[in-house]
């Protein structure tokens, strides 16, 4: 038995939006192809600029080549620098090098971490190795730096400057508490309206306090690390000072038959408690 309704023929797929309406597959692929051109497009806005280091990643330029800017904006030799150093960045492709950027005043950590003493101030990393540029800052001199390899007639930073060194993450942690202390200076005296004596007079309380809490745990963890060790003390023996009040020394010259002086040896003399007449 035929039915006289004709069945519908879908073409194609339908989905269901959050909305409740539907799209055919044609919309849906149009759609994605605008995502992913729009993704396209963000990912090559980015390329050729350098890339932000932060103290949340700059463990990455550990590995690979690395060409790091350190720098703040209100210097005004890092303004002056900046178009050349994203002119630099656009050769990184072309270069096989990366191109980075820290601003030291975001990451304090980092700028005691690689000791920064002046701004701007460039690093060349190689595979964990670290260099200080020292050079013109012209891009073409940046770029023969890299493309020449004129980085290897440098010596690497020693191993004690060394920014992966346990010594330079301590210098790294005191620069974090110095800014630390410096955002809560401002703090107290813009926000509190605290005088600068009574800033000054706050800090020297908490340092003390700090200092005698810190040698606090320094002298437990000595106590316990090297425990005292208790002697015992020997007690004079009364009858061995009394025996040697009775030594008698009866070193004498004794002449003898032949007139030769002999050594009479020492003798005991013990004492009676009744002595004869």
């Amino acid at each position: 038995m035929r039915s006289d309704v004709e069945p519908e023929i879908c073409y194609g797929f339908q989905f269901k939006l959050s909305t409740g309406k539907f799209i055919n597959n044609m919309d849906a692929w149009c759609i994605l192809t605008s995502f992913s051109f729009l993704i396209a497009c963000a990912k090559t806005s980015n390329v050729g600029k350098p890339i932000e280091v932060t103290e949340d990643n700059w463990r990455e330029t550990l590995s690979g080549e690395w060409m790091v800017e350190f720098m703040a904006p209100w210097c005004p030799a890092c303004q002056s620098f900046q178009e050349t150093w994203e002119s630099f960045a656009k050769w990184g492709r072309d270069l096989d090098v990366k191109v980075g950027i820290v601003d030291v005043t975001q990451n304090p950590g980092l700028s005691g971490r690689f000791f920064v003493t002046a701004l701007p101030t460039i690093y060349h990393i190689k595979d964990g190795v670290f260099r200080q540029y020292v050079g013109s800052r012209s891009e073409n001199d940046l770029i023969g730096y890299v493309d020449d390899k004129k980085w290897t007639d440098y010596e690497p930073v020693s191993a004690v400057w060394n920014p992966n060194s346990i010594q330079m993450s301590t210098v790294s942690w005191f620069f974090k508490i110095a800014m630390m202390i410096r955002s809560f200076y401002n703090t107290m005296v813009s926000e509190y309206g605290i005088p600068e004596w009574g800033c000054y007079l706050i800090f020297a309380v908490m340092t003390i306090i700090a200092g005698l809490i810190l040698g606090l745990i320094i002298v437990c963890c000595c106590d316990f690390m090297y425990p005292p060790k208790y002697q015992q003390i020997q007690v004079p023996n009364e009858a061995a000072d009394n025996q040697d009040d009775d030594i008698l020394d009866d070193t004498k010259p004794n002449p003898d038959a032949d007139g030769d002086a002999k050594t009479v040896r020492q003798r005991h003399v013990e004492k009676s408690d009744e002595q004869s007449e």
